[in-house]
């Protein structure tokens, strides 16, 4: 990936080929949050305020759909790979209420943190100890409808601190194999106290690059009200490194 710049994310302008794009997944993402064999707990979560929407979309592996290719200002800042199947990830007013089985720290890290996060870092088994287990080259957020309300919430710089944390503790070792939970914490901990928060609040259109180890998540929705019903809908596609684990360590 082309280096966006030392805040770790980029924010693309209205482009007309993008909004082309959005508005025909906005028609397929109404059609997805319409399926009732989607609305189970594993898609609805916290009280019914997050449709979480993984590999939702019914995108070709370029990015088109219903006939309209994805394209964009971020096009010449990333790799030619085949993409996912994007994330429909839909908040809806109220985001986040705490679900039955959510302890209250969880509870609060989302309310009060953003659910702050690093893609691919997963929790595994029943400690719930962090492993990378998957390698994104980059992750791209594309807003659907015209919702500010809960956005994405980026801390920029953040991915120095977390890239360089990760290098360390996997120490030349394969990633998937290195238990990274104490370095994880300590590097969010010390991003919390360096680097100030920003809501990325966009509209159909526009577009943000983000680098695969900034630090993200989703803010709680404020006083707003929803009037449309449908929530606040973005798409994100995080296509895997060609050159797997390596390739994402190296990341510019």
């Amino acid at each position: 990936m082309r280096e966006i710049g030392p805040d770790g994310f980029r924010v693309f302008e209205h482009d007309a080929r993008t909004a082309r794009w959005a508005q025909a997944a906005l028609e397929s993402a109404r059609e997805t949050v319409a399926q009732e064999a989607l609305h189970g707990p594993e898609n609805l979560r916290h009280g019914k305020t997050w449709f979480v929407g993984v590999d939702a979309l019914p995108n070709d592996a370029d990015g088109c759909i219903k006939g309209v290719p994805l394209e964009g200002p971020w096009q010449d800042y990333v790799p030619q790979l085949p993409l996912n199947p994007a994330q429909l990830s839909v908040i809806y007013q109220g985001y986040p209420q705490q679900d039955p089985q959510e302890s209250d720290a969880s509870h609060r890290f989302r309310r009060d943190r953003s659910a702050a996060h690093v893609d691919g870092l997963l929790p595994i088994g029943p400690e719930r100890r962090r492993f990378a287990r998957e390698f994104h080259a980059y992750i791209l957020s594309l807003p659907l409808n015209d919702v500010a309300a809960s956005p994405t919430v980026v801390w920029p710089q953040s991915q120095q601190i977390m890239q360089h944390a990760l290098r360390v503790a996997f120490g030349g070792r394969a990633p998937s194999d290195v238990d990274i939970t104490q370095a994880y914490t300590a590097a969010r901990k010390r991003v919390f106290e360096e680097c100030s928060p920003v809501p990325l609040t966009l509209h159909p259109g526009q577009s943000a690059l983000l680098h695969p180890f900034i630090l993200h998540g989703t803010q709680a929705w404020g006083p707003e009200t929803d009037t449309t019903g449908e929530g606040r809908m973005i798409a994100f596609f995080r296509p895997e490194c060609a050159g797997g684990a390596p390739e994402w360590l190296a990341t510019p």
